[in-house]
């Protein structure tokens, strides 16, 4: 299972400095082929991380390159099912939030596979400030939806860990 990223254009890396209006009314896009706006710098330093070039998560990077990922409409549909289950039980959480932690389950999911033991998700809580985008979770937040995120990618396409 792969996605397609289109670079639309950059905002500024600052997080301060970027939009951040009302984030409880947005709910998961309805479509059935998915197009995620993502932070395409974020998920280049989470698959670095994960091909063992750790050393490249520390050299500056696009970050606020936004670009529309093209997710495979399988993973899109479990990702906009789970969301609404998540979101009943943490009204507070916004798709935007959401939909960086589950861009990084399919970025990185051949390393992941399907689930996430203890030495990757001690590297993804280090590096959860590099690799998550403009999303306002913590690791803490993010750490199940990344794990149900490889899990259900796991189910969708088994063979693409062997890719």
């Amino acid at each position: 299972m792969s996605a397609t990223v289109h670079v639309l254009g950059r905002i500024s890396a600052d997080r301060s400095q970027l939009p951040r209006g009302p984030r409880t009314a947005p709910s998961p896009p309805t479509a059935p082929e998915q197009a995620w706006l993502v932070d395409v710098g974020a998920l280049a330093r989470c698959r670095a991380l994960f091909a063992g070039h750790e050393a490249a998560l520390h050299v500056p990077a696009r970050l606020g390159q936004q670009a529309l990922l093209e997710v495979p409409p399988a993973y899109a549909q479990f990702c906009r099912t789970h969301f609404g289950s998540v979101k009943r039980l943490h009204p507070e959480l916004c798709w935007e939030d959401a939909c960086a932690a589950y861009a990084v389950a399919l970025a990185a999911h051949a390393a992941l596979c399907d689930e996430i033991d203890p030495e990757r998700e001690r590297q993804l809580a280090d590096n959860w400030n590099l690799i998550r985008g403009n999303s306002e979770l913590d690791w803490s937040q993010a750490r199940g939806l990344v794990a149900d995120g490889c899990s259900a990618l796991a189910r969708l396409d088994p063979l693409a860990m062997r890719r």
